[in-house]
Order: C-alpha cells, then structure tokens, then sequence
C-alpha cells in the first residue's frame, strides 16, 4: 500500500535496464572488451625470429632478412616483413619500388618492405593467394608478432551472425569498424567472432576495429605478409654480365688465336725456306757435275 504502482516500478525498471545496456561492453559479442586497440603490443614487444640474410629475390623482403616463416627451406614461398611508415596506410596502396624495412629505409607504402618478385599476400583480394603460400598451422606459429594479409576477414560488418563467404569471393580491405581487421600469421594473432576469411573456422586476425587493413600504422601493425609471385619457389637473380671480364675472355681468345696464326704462319715460312735451301743444293750439286765433266 505504501509501495509506488506497479506501472511505475516497471516503467523505471525498463529505463535503468536500456541506460545500463546503453553502456555495456559485455559478454562475447562482436567486439567485446578483449578486442580494445590499447591492448596489443607493438613491434618494439616483440623479439622477433629473424632469419639470416640473404638475396631479397630469395628472402621476400626488401631490406635482406625476415622477421616472420624465418626458415627459408620450410617456407619459401611467404615471407613476414617488418617496415616502418608514417601515418596511416592501407594494405592495398601500390608500392613505390623503393626498398624498405626495419633495417633499412622509412617506407612510402607498407608494400615496399616485400622484395622484387614479391607482393602483399592477398592484395587483389582472393584470399586463396595466402593458402596457397602456406598452412593454417604454420600461419598461426609464423613466429613471434603480427604479419598482415591485405584483406579484411569479413565482407561485411553485419557479423552477428558471421556472414558467409563464398568459394573464390573477393574480399575488402576496410579502414575500421567490426569485420575490418586484416587476416595475419604470427604467435600474437587471434581470433575474432568470424573465422572463416582464408581457412574456414580457424582463420586469426590483428584484433582492434580502429586499425582495418585499409588504414594500419606501424605503431601497431607494422609486420606485413608477402607472397612470391608466380610459381615455384623464387631464385636467385641472373648475375649482370662483366664487361672487364668479357673483355679479359675477349684478349685472351685473341691471343691464343694469334699465337696459333703465328705458328701457322712459322711453320709456313719454314716449309718454304727449306724448299728454297733444296732447291739451291740441286742446282749447286748439278753446277759441279757440269764442271767435273
């Protein structure tokens, strides 16, 4: 009798639960309180696997050394790179064909730390170009770090149900928001509500909506994927022909072909002298036969 109305308490109810859930990041949503940018490491964490160095052409990255799939016998065909940007770039930005990376210069766009022959792995897309390049199990232990594919892990942010993908579909490299993180290899990888972009159920992602993989910094995600291109397993460059030793070939042919001509030419002129030495006994032998006569 002295409580306020039902209608009352359950009006008041119903406002205090829509404030509260207003302001919740609760519970195993899309993007829960584990997905916060803040909490990943950057590079200057890590202690990276490097491998030794080496020809770019062969390594896949352009300043000589890999900091990701460091065995190059087990993995020759991906490579993990580490490059340094300024601001914010996206994983699709065409490369400058200026050489980068973390032992070398400031990169123009995240693709220049990948070598001549090499590309950033998914770069038009299709996320068959990175499983093609290696295996779930040996994307996830890549090594210490994060290493960036160029695609998104969803085609949409409508991820509550994860949309389906289909066999062969082009996926997007988005700039933020849910779906947008980029598919990457690594030991700091995990992930996300939707795991189905390259291998189905157990695809891992650089987690954190701000950093999509159309706009990512080096700050946070400065590890990138390359793939070689082609088939087969890269190679290592023709060496540039060597004018001062074709031309030190070129003398020495010379003057083996001239010593021979010399000899040639001796043995000629011999030939003809003891011809003429003959001929000159003959007619002196026969000028005696003529005078004893």
């Amino acid at each position: 009798m002295f409580g306020l109305p039902r209608r009352v308490v359950a009006s008041s109810f119903s406002i205090a639960l829509s404030l509260w859930m207003s302001g919740c990041t609760c519970g195993s949503g899309p993007y829960g309180g584990d997905y916060f940018d803040g909490d990943r490491p950057g590079p200057a964490d890590y202690k990276y696997a490097e491998s030794t160095k080496g020809d770019p052409k062969i390594v896949g990255c352009a300043d000589g050394q890999r900091e990701g799939f460091a065995d190059l016998e087990k993995h020759p065909r991906v490579a993990g790179c580490v490059g340094n940007w300024k601001s914010t770039k996206s994983m699709r930005d065409a490369p400058t064909g200026k050489a980068c990376g973390d032992d070398g210069e400031i990169c123009a766009a995240p693709a220049d730390v990948c070598a001549a022959g090499w590309h950033v792995c998914a770069q038009d897309g299709n996320s068959g170009d990175l499983s093609g390049h290696t295996s779930q199990k040996d994307c996830d232990n890549a090594g210490p770090g994060r290493f960036n594919a160029a695609i998104s892990h969803s085609p949409t942010d409508e991820i509550n149900p994860c949309p389906p993908i289909k066999k062969d579909q082009v996926m997007p490299c988005v700039m933020s928001g849910l779906g947008a993180e980029p598919v990457c290899c690594g030991n700091d990888c995990a992930g996300g509500k939707c795991k189905d972009a390259v291998w189905k159920g157990k695809t891992k992602i650089s987690r954190g909506t701000s950093e999509g993989c159309g706009a990512i910094t080096a700050d946070r995600n400065a590890g990138i994927l390359c793939c070689s291109d082609g088939e087969g397993n890269p190679t290592a460059a023709a060496k540039a022909p060597d004018a001062k030793l074709d031309a030190k070939l070129d003398a020495k042919v010379d003057e083996k072909v001239d010593a021979k001509v010399d000899a040639k030419v001796d043995a000629k002129a011999d030939a003809k002298a003891d011809e003429k030495k003959a001929d000159a006994k003959a007619d002196e032998k026969k000028a005696d036969e003529k005078k004893a006569g």
